[in-house]
């Protein structure tokens, strides 16, 4: 996309979020920061550009957890940037390159003229859930279109949800609760059956010379870890909400 597409997205977002003047501006200098500064990923041996037409999650996902913990820290401005940085990914995303790119120039001129449907935008303020794994399935429906017409309306409702999605702060009833409650478990019958059966699987197999006992060791470990999978979700989304971890 272009950066006029962009900004009138964020323009109309921005909006439906009665952003002040300051907020405004940080917001919209993210939605067109990656354009802007060519952002990379470095690491151990290893430095590469992002992609905007297929970005990996995890480096969307980066942006949409520091704005998350921005929002939670009473740090707006910082929130916003990072929240236009996750969108422009997602926009990125809605729209086809065609085939080896031909089209794509085209295709961008085209979108650059079309005004935002606000019906789109509206959507998607009212079809949200605040949850990370919202946010993550939102960047995975968010699939490559070559109708200019579907690029914008997707491209609108996938970017209004997951703003929605990020920068609604109420936390859910009952959370702090079942949250204590799948703790207890994870913590005293989940951590000591994985550790106590691979202790006695692997000490079995040393003194048989066998390896059964072990593998069963292993097979009783990935059920209880399966088992303990609500905790692993629900913490996920307490640390969300903003609830610190004990």
């Amino acid at each position: 996309m272009k950066w006029r597409s962009h900004i009138s997205i964020g323009k109309a977002i921005a909006d439906m979020l009665d952003l002040p003047p300051g907020e405004r501006k940080a917001f919209l200098d993210g939605i067109v920061e990656p354009d802007r500064h060519k952002e990379r990923v470095n690491g151990p041996g290893y430095s590469y550009r992002v992609s905007h037409h297929r970005p990996r999650r995890r480096v969307v996902m980066l942006h949409v957890w520091m704005a998350r913990r921005s929002f939670l820290r009473n740090n707006s401005y910082l929130g916003y940037r990072h929240l236009g940085m996750a969108l422009h990914y997602i926009q990125d995303k809605s729209t086809s390159k065609g085939f080896l790119g031909l089209s794509h120039d085209r295709r961008e001129e085209e979108l650059a003229g079309l005004e935002v449907p606000t019906e789109a935008i509206e959507r998607g303020f009212k079809k949200y859930l605040s949850s990370p794994e919202f946010v993550s399935r939102s960047l995975e429906l968010s699939k490559p279109q070559k109708d200019v017409h579907h690029i914008m309306a997707q491209a609108c409702f996938r970017s209004a949800a997951v703003a929605a999605a990020i920068t609604d702060l109420r936390r859910p009833s009952g959370l702090e609760e079942k949250l204590r409650s799948l703790r207890r478990s994870h913590r005293l019958v989940h951590i000591p059956l994985m550790v106590g059966s691979m202790a006695i699987g692997f000490s079995l197999s040393l003194a048989w010379w066998n390896a059964i006992p072990l593998v069963t060791a292993v097979i009783i470990s990935m059920i209880v870890l399966y088992r303990d999978r609500p905790y692993r979700q629900l913490d996920r989304v307490a640390s969300w909400h903003g609830l610190k971890r004990h």
